[in-house]
């Protein structure tokens, strides 16, 4: 659940509300959060909640009913940020580019990964 907590912060020298989850108060302390405007900044703070999930045992699986494994290239612009051990895993956006040897498949979705080579 997340809650607004009115608090004094220290770097600015002025009282704030800040929106908290349970989930992570309860597991791992304080945890604030602020609506992310800039899609540039959108990686590091995923990757900061990744770090957490990753020290509960939790994993992240993407399916929404699309087949698990198939083979693509991932451009760098796709990724929003790498995980777990030795950042060995990728986190993409939601409309990553799906591409088969150097050709654009196009966005994502259940059409493009029906023409894309599998694996398992």
């Amino acid at each position: 659940m997340m809650i607004e907590v009115n608090d004094y912060n220290f770097n600015t020298h002025r009282r704030q509300i800040t929106h908290q989850n349970t989930y992570f108060n309860d597991r791992f302390g304080r945890s604030d959060f602020e609506t992310i405007k800039d899609k540039s900044t959108l990686g590091s703070a995923v990757a900061y909640i990744m770090k957490y999930l990753e020290k509960t045992g939790e994993k992240i699986v993407y399916s929404k009913g699309l087949p698990q494994y198939f083979i693509s290239d991932i451009m760098d612009e796709d990724i929003l940020c790498p995980f777990g051990m030795e950042d060995k895993k990728l986190l993409l956006y939601d409309d990553f580019r799906c591409w088969d040897e150097g050709v654009l498949m196009g966005n994502v979705s259940k059409n493009v990964i029906a023409q894309m080579r599998k694996s398992n």
